[in-house]
């Protein structure tokens, strides 16, 4: 019951970390250093998101299933936000 209601808390926040933040760099312009270490890290640990791998590790699956990945949404998020007059 315990491990479920903490899997369930992280899937979330993995999952608003991955669909609602790329959406909030027009209002916190500092938050695109966020994006930057995030695709940093896909760079080093071979395409992958770290996250994912630590749930997978956990929980034995991710919030997203096995092979999923968001990667594309992270990097055009972050490519506009850099060449946007806002930041």
């Amino acid at each position: 019951m315990l491990i479920e209601n903490v899997k369930n808390i992280w899937f979330n926040l993995h999952t608003i970390g991955m669909y609602i933040t790329p959406f909030l760099w027009p209002f916190f312009p500092k938050i695109i250093w966020i994006y930057l270490i995030v695709i940093l890290s896909w760079h080093i640990n071979n395409n992958k998101c770290i996250i994912s791998e630590i749930e997978y590790h956990m929980f034995g699956e991710t919030f997203l299933g096995k092979g999923k990945k968001h990667f594309f949404v992270i990097f055009i998020k972050s490519f506009k936000s850099l060449f946007s007059n806002e930041t």
